[in-house]
This record gives structure tokens, sequence and C-alpha cells, in this order.
């Protein structure tokens, strides 16, 4: 039980140092043009599913081996409810992140720049290969965002050589990118999902 109250301490304490790097960055960065499935981004969609995992154990951990059948039934029952509450914000985030680990977006629309590139390799950019179509990008996004403690969504640009699938892992805002392609006239169709699976 005390290795998982250290581990608990320590993942509070990286997400405290990782924030105060993130500000100082932004502070004293420029503006970031480039978006990838950084570790980074990952931790902070990750963070309130892995504390409630993480508290789940430590609260249900000692019952799971306690002496009477009513409080490991209890212990058990505890544990079942947190992976119950974590479990679709971890399974989405394992789809995203196995869609999306080697892309890169590259994003600047005060330039006028897009570019999509997977495994190094420029797979989209509009200035060569025209906007998407035939046709219209999706925007799926979750009807109940509180539920997943994170924005989950995704764009799906329909291209001729196959559709390319962004997700928050890349881009945390997708506002931005939507509207981005509206200004270039893209036909743009939000979708509510109940839960925004790819």
């Amino acid at each position: 039980m005390n290795f998982l109250r250290s581990l608990l301490e320590a993942a509070v304490v990286m997400v405290v140092l990782l924030g105060l790097a993130r500000w100082a960055l932004g502070v004293f960065g420029k503006k970031a043009t480039l978006y990838r499935a950084t570790p980074t981004r990952q931790l902070a969609q990750l963070t309130w599913p892995l504390l409630a995992v993480g508290t789940g154990l430590a609260a249900a951990g000692p019952g799971l081996v306690a002496p009477t059948a009513f409080e490991r039934w209890l212990a058990w029952a505890l544990l079942l409810a947190v992976l119950a509450l974590a479990a679709p914000a971890l399974l989405l985030h394992l789809r995203y992140y196995t869609l999306n680990a080697a892309t890169t977006l590259i994003f600047n629309p005060l330039e006028g720049r897009l570019q999509v590139t997977l495994d190094e390799v420029l797979a989209y950019d509009p200035a060569r290969q025209g906007w998407p179509g035939p046709g219209p990008v999706e925007w799926s996004r979750c009807r109940w965002p509180g539920v997943f403690w994170r924005r989950y969504e995704y764009l799906r640009l329909p291209l001729p050589q196959g559709d390319i699938i962004l997700t928050s892992l890349v881009l945390p805002d997708m506002h931005l990118l939507v509207r981005y392609l509206r200004h270039f006239g893209v036909e743009v169709h939000e979708r509510r999902r109940a839960w925004a699976w790819i």
C-alpha cells in the first residue's frame, strides 16, 4: 500500500512540475505552430482518470485482503466503480494515441500554413493538394465532455488518398482549425456524440 501512496504522490509532483514548466514555456517561449501527441499533452489528458484510479486503488487496496467477506466485496465494489468512471477516458485516450502517435500538425493561421505529416512524410498540404473533399469535414465531439474530464474530439479530413484523422491529442482546441477551414469555404459538419469513438 505504501507503494501506491508513493506512486500517487510522485504523479501529483510530476503534474505540478509539468504545469510549471508549461507555464514558463508559455510565458517565455514563442507561440507553437507544431502540434503532436507529446507526453505532456497526454499527461494533461490523463490526469483525472489516473488520479481516480490511483485514489480508488489506495482506498480499496486494504479492503481487498480484509478478513471478512463483506469488507472484501465492498472494496471490490468501490474499485470497480472507480474503474468504471475512469475506463471511458482511458479507452478513448488509447484509441486517439494509436491514431495520432506518428501525426504532426503544422498549423499557423496567421501565415496561412497548414500541413499534416504522418511518420515524418508530408501527407497533406492544402497549398499543393487543395482543400479537403469531396465530402465535408467531420468534426465529432463528445455530447457530455464532463464524463471524460477532458475534451475528446476529432476532425476527419476526407482526402483523395484517404482520410486523415486529427484528435485532441494533437490539437487541444479544434475550434481554431475549424474556423480556419470554414474561412476558406470548407464544409465542416459538427456531430455531437455520446462517445467520440473513431
